[in-house]
């Protein structure tokens, strides 16, 4: 599923790892006892599935609150009609040569 704000989000998160690539450089520079942390298979895994299952949960959170959503728009348009169609009925001329 596309979300409309997808780009932004993705810009946002190419700059963090643009800004962490020259941070990472000036660091390894100028801090003479700086050393990048080392990261293991295991945690890096346990860290993907970490962010892997909160998507998959805000997904499912997202796609409820959509269905909700289109639910209320579908009634509140059939509401409308409702309206619609008694306004008209109650502005509608009799009908013509009742009886006399």
């Amino acid at each position: 599923m596309r979300f409309p704000n997808d780009t932004s989000f993705h810009l946002r998160m190419a700059a963090l790892v643009i800004a962490s690539l020259f941070l990472e450089q000036l660091a390894a520079r100028n801090l003479p006892n700086w050393t990048s942390p080392q990261i293991g298979v295991v945690t890096f895994a346990l860290g993907l599935a970490w962010v892997a299952l909160f998507a998959f949960h805000h997904g499912r959170t997202l796609q409820d609150k959509v269905r909700v959503l289109e639910d209320r728009v579908e009634r509140l348009t059939q509401r409308v009609d409702l309206d619609d169609d008694e306004r008209r009925a109650r502005r509608s001329l009799p009908p013509m040569g009742g009886s006399r």
